[in-house]
């Protein structure tokens, strides 16, 4: 029977290679234990195909799922996630090799694997995954085409050439149907792993975490200007958090601007927010590209005034998103970097927020603040005074001293060393002692140009906190008293304004230091940006733009036309590649000449004998037609000079003869 026929030793050996390449990528998450059953398998299908071992009973490959199933179960918990059920996948494609009794069986496996195959983009979605991906497709196809001929066939490497050919064929058509069929959805859009561990700011801060987050050089997310329009450095206020409670030692929202329900959502929400914020000087729009941090917030320049609509925008001032950044998202953006507020007062809960502090805490700054407050009078002189004490005394470094329980007062008035949060929680604490409201906003400060596509790259190095103090006729202005001690931070970035000591604990990539290495990382980095921005990123607007620009519109009809043209010519253009290849073929330029003599004669009637050589044909053509006779032989001899006496200078006159050649129709000479 079909069903039965046997799996070639051709078509088996690709199979484990597929498989093998199918689940490399997974090894960052499945458990190591996989592959030691993938090898115990492959062995078994071995001993299988040498006929030393028989196939699983019913009872045994029952009881290996249920060993696998206990050893996943074991490995994610009682909670299946998408990995989860990935592994649960894997481990089904690596089983089934002990089910492969005929070729009905392989191309079950083999099409089971084009989805398996499929699967890594749920974890790997940079361009290199995309041309890993290629080659697992590539391998799949392979063993195809093995299983498609013959048993007796043992050649390994004509099975990947025919799959590089099939595949090859089939890009035409899928650019078409990328570029034209409507978005649905892609596969790495659904929710990854929540367990993963992903870098970034976290909702809390305390003494120490913005000085841990900024030694890593992960990306955070990438920036485009549109116009060109890059505010300056001293703008370049990346806003993500507020953070209004303090508990004496850590910093963290409030219940109300943990409540996204409180959110402005609706647009006559923005209006309302809009008709608060007066703005001063020219609007800055950029759009983000956005790392996943599985958060709710995102990041913009204040102040954001234009947004896209399935965004939100916080009491204070923040950009939010309902659902968690699980994957990599695109946004739009508008925002004033110079503004004021037009309300004079705050409202009462926002200031009873905004004032907020821990009892018994910090008592020496506490008096401080009230006595400077009333030794300045205003506002604006305590927080000159602040600042000149910051710059006076304080240093700005990785490696602080570690602070006790009144981690304000060891600060402010002891160890006067630390970091961004350092600055900033104290500055706060000092404004709110001294009957001032202020709140803590953290994000990232500066970016880092990348001059192959003119986009500017913000990362994890360039997480910062900073201060905004409520003054009357002014609303929420933003201070940075990490500025007054380390002014260079806010110029020319982190690396500046750290010691030698400091410096030699950021994270560095490979050769950092070699110009070579630099620029080669800086195009690798705009690649990566370019295939998140058109390939993955080719969202429904993207595509509603592009059909726009090239067919007139996006209806069905439209599509549909223009899929069907597309597929005609691609069909024409195959047929004349087949035509093509299928023309005559000549080893050396004569044979082509004496070719195009020979049409010409068989179409008058003369056709070469087996065995006949030119010579021999042109006499025997002569007994016929003396003239033509003699034409012929001419041409002969000098076929013959340059097939066999290699003289090349009488191929110019064998083309002419060739091509001026006329023989008489068919019934003009009477032949004998």
């Amino acid at each position: 029977m079909a069903d039965r026929e046997q799996v070639s030793r051709t078509a088996l050996a690709w199979l484990l290679v597929a498989q093998v390449i199918i689940l490399l990528p997974h090894s960052v998450h499945a458990p190591l234990w996989l592959w030691a059953v993938w090898l115990w398998v492959v062995l078994w299908r071995w001993q299988i195909f040498r006929g030393a071992w028989g196939f699983p009973s019913l009872v045994l490959r029952v009881g290996m799922m249920a060993a696998l199933g206990g050893g996943l179960l074991l490995s994610y918990g009682v909670k299946f996630d998408m990995t989860a059920m990935v592994g649960l996948l894997l481990a089904g494609f690596v089983l089934k090799l002990l089910e492969l009794r005929g070729r009905r069986d392989l191309l079950v496996t083999i099409y089971l694997g084009y989805f398996v195959a499929a699967t890594q983009f749920l974890f790997h979605l940079g361009p290199l995954a995309g041309l890993y991906g290629t080659l697992s497709l590539l391998a799949l196809t392979a063993t195809l085409v093995a299983a498609n001929q013959s048993l007796l066939s043992h050649r390994f490497w004509p099975s990947l050439k025919q799959a590089g050919v099939l595949l090859a064929q089939a890009v035409p058509l899928m650019l078409i149907l990328f570029l034209a069929i409507p978005r649905t959805g892609a596969l790495w859009s659904v929710p990854s792993d929540e367990r993963a561990a992903m870098t970034g700011i976290s909702d809390s801060m305390s003494p120490g975490d913005i000085g841990e987050l900024a030694q890593s050089n992960a990306l955070a997310f990438r920036v485009t200007f549109d116009e060109g329009k890059v505010p300056p450095p001293e703008d370049r206020y990346w806003r993500g958090l507020v953070f209004s409670y303090f508990d004496g030692r850590q910093w963290r929202p409030s219940r109300r601007q943990s409540a996204s329900e409180l959110a402005n959502w609706d647009r006559a929400s923005v209006a309302q927010w809009r008709q608060l914020l007066d703005p001063v000087g020219a609007p800055v729009s950029y759009s983000v590209m956005l790392e996943p941090t599985r958060q709710r917030w995102l990041f913009a320049l204040a102040a954001p005034t234009e947004w896209e609509e399935q965004l939100g925008m916080g009491h204070d001032m923040r950009l939010l998103r309902r659902e968690p950044v699980q994957q990599r998202i695109a946004y739009q953006v508008t925002s004033h970097t110079e503004y004021r507020f037009q309300a004079n007062e705050l409202e009462n809960w926002e200031r009873q927020q905004s004032l907020q502090l821990p009892r018994d805490f910090n008592p020496q700054t506490r008096t401080r603040a009230r006595q400077w407050a009333r030794e300045t009078g205003s506002e604006q002189a305590l927080i000159d005074r602040l600042m000149s004490h910051y710059r006076a005394r304080f240093r700005y470094t990785l490696r602080p001293q570690t602070l006790g329980q009144h981690t304000v007062d060891e600060f402010l008035w002891q160890t006067q060393e630390g970091f961004c949060e350092h600055f900033a929680s104290s500055f706060v604490f000092f404004m709110r002692a001294a009957g001032i409201p202020a709140r803590v906003v953290v994000g990232y400060l500066g970016a880092t140009k990348n001059p192959v596509e003119d986009y500017w790259s913000v990362r994890q190095r360039d997480a910062h906190a900073w201060a905004e103090v409520w003054l009357r006729g002014r609303g929420w202005v933003r201070f940075d008293p990490t500025a007054a001690v380390a002014p260079e931070r806010v110029e020319r970035g982190l690396d500046s304004s750290l010691s030698s000591t400091d410096t030699q604990m950021l994270e560095r990539g490979f050769g950092s230091s070699l110009a070579l290495v630099q620029r080669l990382q800086m195009r690798w980095d705009a690649f990566n940006y370019q295939w998140h921005r058109w390939v993955l990123g080719y969202d429904q607007d993207q595509q509603s733009q592009f059909l726009e620009d090239w067919l007139g519109g996006d209806e069905l009809w439209r599509i549909a036309l223009a899929v069907m043209c597309a597929g005609a010519l691609l069909v024409l253009g195959l047929l004349l590649i087949i035509v093509w290849r299928q023309r005559p073929r000549y080893a050396y330029p004569a044979d082509r000449q004496w070719a195009r003599v020979e049409r010409k004669l068989n179409r008058a009637g003369w056709t070469r004998e087996p065995g006949e050589t030119p010579r021999s044909l042109a006499q025997r053509v002569g007994q016929t037609s003396p003239s033509l006779g003699r034409s012929l032989a001419h041409i002969a001899q000098l076929y013959e000079l340059v097939s066999y006496a290699d003289n090349r200078s009488a191929l110019a006159e064998l083309r002419t003869r060739a091509s001026g050649f006329r023989s008489p129709k068919r019934g003009r000479i009477r032949r004998q």
